[in-house]
């Protein structure tokens, strides 16, 4: 191709060298920005350059939780990180960590083919601020929406023994919970959830973290994340994650932070604890409470039982002693009478012998021999059936009263509580040994002792059923 046709094809221009093209824009940069900017954008990427002490990250903004639409590359050298972390001091709440949006201040400069920002200071009042305003928009939309109390109002078991732990698994905060639910012996069960508690992907982790334990359904969750800055807890002033705590099927706790942290996630929890020892503690000394509890009441009715029982053994030892001196004294009547009419009808015999004898004498003399003797004779017949006569009479009467005092004893034998105990009947009695005789005298609740024939049986009345009327009965 000719060389005219070739200039006019690519025509003759500057051709910048890639220094040359790059200290052009430096040059620009430095022009458009002569003095240190302030910029403000969500921090992402946060790290640590080794060990010479320099700090890098991105500034980031972004239109949607989708990703940043807008990236700049900042950087903190040591020297000037120092001086900042000097400065930041006076702010404890202040520390900067991925997601936080900060304003910085620093100097843009282009470098290694790519513009970046130098920074030198940065200023927490806004971060803080910001932060501050968000919290109080979340707890105002809680309110109205009626969202501060609903877990609160959840019933928290008095025996919360099975616990779904929601932290960053192998953290501090982590084994403070655990070593202290298993220093208490009371056989707790743990269902660890570990998610992040820090940075950009926290509030997604906490979701599914619990939204894994509302499947799972524990007695209780505990929410749990060390101390740490203002700033490292604003993942738990989030409206989405206090909305998930809201939601829980089952009572949440919350441990996060230091005594002085208050955060969102505290106040839509059933209940927050200073620290996550402390939020254990409280399970703890719920689970204790209940043991003691049940304890007092288990020794509490082995004493109640203790003296019903005590109660009616004398109650039926005095019964006992009353209807063998009862029986006593009627056998000593009947016995008695038998021997007063026995007394009796011998008298009697006696007297009719003698009247009898006396009354032949007298014939005898009044008779001659030979009619006294049949007369005599006549006499003794008459005397033999008289005798035999008073003897079966009074074997009669012997019999009656041996049959009567026969029927005594069987009375009293029958009257007897144990004989009664013995043929399958029973006696119920109230806790305070009142003798129970009709449905009417327990209630559903009430404990009632029954004794056999053999031993005793203690139950609780469930229900009352009133009496059916026999067929016929009048009304």
């Amino acid at each position: 191709m000719a060389a005219a046709e070739q200039s006019t094809l690519f025509p003759t221009e500057h051709t910048f060298g890639v220094g040359e093209l790059t200290a052009s824009i430096q040059r620009a940069v430095a022009r458009a920005f002569p003095a240190e900017v302030w910029v403000r954008g969500e921090i992402n990427g946060l790290r640590a350059a080794g060990a010479n002490g320099h700090l890098y990250f991105s500034l980031c903004e972004r239109n949607s939780r989708r990703g940043p639409t807008s990236t700049l590359n900042v950087a903190l050298f040591r020297q000037d990180r120092q001086r900042v972390e000097h400065e930041l001091r006076q702010w404890p709440d202040f520390r900067l960590a991925d997601g936080l949006e900060v304003r910085i201040r620093g100097r843009v400069q282009y470098a290694y083919g790519r513009v970046s920002v130098v920074m030198s200071a940065v200023d927490p009042v806004h971060t803080l601020g910001r932060l501050a305003a968000a919290r109080d928009r979340v707890l105002r939309s809680l309110a109205a929406d009626g969202l501060l109390g609903a877990n609160g109002a959840l019933p928290l078991p008095l025996v919360p023994l099975h616990v779904g732990l929601v932290t960053s698994a192998g953290s501090a905060a982590c084994e403070d919970v655990l070593g202290e639910l298993a220093a208490s012996g009371a056989g707790f069960r743990v269902a660890l959830a570990d998610a992040r508690v820090q940075g950009t992907e926290a509030e997604a982790s906490l979701l599914r973290a619990l939204a894994a334990m509302a499947r799972l359904r524990p007695d209780v969750v505990l929410l749990v994340r060390g101390g740490g800055s203002r700033t490292d807890l604003s993942t738990f002033d989030g409206g989405r994650l206090a909305r998930a705590i809201a939601a829980m099927p089952v009572p949440v706790l919350t441990g996060i932070g230091h005594e002085i942290d208050t955060s969102v996630a505290d106040e839509v929890a059933h209940t927050s604890c200073k620290t996550p020892t402390a939020c254990a503690a409280e399970l703890v000394e719920r689970v204790l409470a209940a043991l003691r509890r049940a304890e007092t009441a288990w020794a509490s009715v082995a004493d109640r039982s203790a003296a019903a029982v005590a109660g009616a053994d004398s109650h039926l030892r005095r019964r006992a002693d009353l209807v063998a001196g009862r029986a006593s004294g009627a056998l000593g009547g009947a016995s008695g009478r038998l021997e007063g009419q026995a007394g009796r009808l011998s008298a009697r015999a006696r007297s009719g012998v003698t009247a009898t004898a006396a009354h032949l004498e007298g014939a005898g003399r009044r008779l001659d021999p030979g009619r006294l003797h049949g007369r005599l004779t006549e006499a003794e017949r008459t005397l033999v059936v008289a005798g035999a006569r008073s003897q079966r009479a009074a074997a009669r009467a012997a019999a009656a009263a041996e049959a009567a005092l026969e029927l005594a004893g069987a009375r009293v034998a029958a009257a007897d509580p144990a004989r009664a105990l013995a043929r399958g009947w029973s006696l119920t009695r109230t806790a305070d040994g009142r003798l129970v005789r009709r449905a009417g005298d327990v209630a559903p609740g009430d404990t009632l002792v029954t004794t056999f024939g053999e031993g005793a049986a203690r139950s609780t009345v469930t229900a009352t059923e009133p009496a059916h009327p026999t067929p016929g009965a009048r009304p």
